[in-house]
């Protein structure tokens, strides 16, 4: 089974959709695969019911049919820490400038970006070419619909306009110096 999904070598996989599924093996070839429902993305409670991921189930074997007999035994439907906007938050300590806290990363593709720009960043920032990326990830970054206005129109909307917004329409036109 692990041959046909990863015929040459392992790497982990996500899709494209705005709530995107994920999978990657485990050490010991384990099968870990991941995702969820626009209904649960922005759900003001937790959903602690199986028919979300027997959902991403059903959609990562029709795309390796091969694997429709592969049972998963089990589940987590706990929370992930995120932002309105589902980008990061990346800080850099004012006077420690070596300390960095990342925040919020949704998603395998996120952590690793994060992890290795603070690696490199806490290393040797001077030599650092990607400051502007600070703009986009602090914590005092704009969203396209700003906090006051969630009391109004909910969580749920709040969260998938500015997911939607930094997704498909925002541009980079942030001053690339701090």
């Amino acid at each position: 089974m692990v041959n046909s999904i990863f015929p040459d070598e392992r790497f982990q996989c996500w899709d494209s959709t705005l709530v995107y599924s994920y999978f990657r093996l485990t050490g010991d070839n384990r099968l870990l695969l991941g995702g969820g429902s626009m209904l649960t993305t922005f759900s003001k409670k937790d959903v602690n019911s199986a028919i979300i991921i027997d959902m991403v189930i059903k959609d990562f074997k029709e795309k390796f049919p091969q694997l429709k007999d592969l049972h998963f035994v089990q589940f987590w439907p706990g929370r992930i820490d995120c932002t309105r906007d589902l980008l990061q938050s990346i800080i850099k300590d004012p006077d420690s400038p070596w300390l960095h806290f990342v925040l919020g990363c949704v998603g395998l593709p996120w952590a690793t970006f994060c992890g290795n720009f603070a690696a490199r960043h806490a290393f040797d920032t001077n030599s650092m070419n990607d400051h502007h990326y600070y703009n986009y990830f602090g914590p005092n970054r704009n969203f396209f619909v700003p906090l006051w206005l969630e009391k109004i129109i909910g969580k749920q909307l709040t969260f998938s306009i500015n997911n939607g917004w930094a997704k498909y329409y925002q541009k980079d036109y942030m001053p690339t110096k701090l």
